[in-house]
């Protein structure tokens, strides 16, 4: 069975017409019993609001159906998941870049700062300890980037091959 999202449409006859093309006078008949059928809330339209999704029956004899209006509730999610989630990689890859221009700009900083500890008591050890600090974090920082990229791909992979 298809669906269809309702709009604007203020009737079962605007309804149809969405549903299906071409329609002849007894076609529509059909039609419109077929779609009361399977989606009695359609019977009065004040308790029908936008967004209310349709079942669209087979109906023999009736013009094909208008397939750029009809929805799968189940594609939809799968493209609204893969959007969200290339939004969450571009996020991430800036965030990273981020952290990675921070990273130089401290180490940078740490090296002006190691010449001035030295003069200080035991800042030869303090600048040492710094330095091994940043440098630590740097393959701990690419690792977490690597594994966190790694498992968006396969969730965007899913997302892609989501049963349809």
């Amino acid at each position: 069975m298809k669906y269809l999202l309702l709009r604007d449409e203020q009737n079962i006859h605007d309804v149809a017409d969405k549903a299906y093309k071409n329609l002849s006078a007894e076609a529509r008949d059909q039609a419109e019993a077929a779609l009361l059928k399977a989606n009695p809330e359609l019977k009065t339209f004040r308790s029908v609001d936008k967004g209310f999704i349709v079942r669209v029956p087979a109906v023999h004899n009736v013009g094909k159906k208008d397939r750029k209006n009809l929805v799968n509730p189940i594609e939809d999610i799968a493209q609204e998941m893969l959007e969200n989630l290339k939004l969450l990689e571009n996020s991430l890859t800036n965030k990273f870049a981020n952290l990675d221009n921070r990273q130089k700009a401290i180490v940078e900083n740490l090296k002006a700062a190691s010449k001035e500890l030295k003069k200080q008591p035991n800042g030869e050890a303090v600048a040492k300890a710094l330095k091994k600090h940043v440098a630590d974090s740097k393959p701990l920082n690419d690792k977490n980037k690597r594994l966190g990229l790694e498992a968006l791909k396969k969730l965007q992979k899913t997302a892609e091959n989501f049963e349809r």
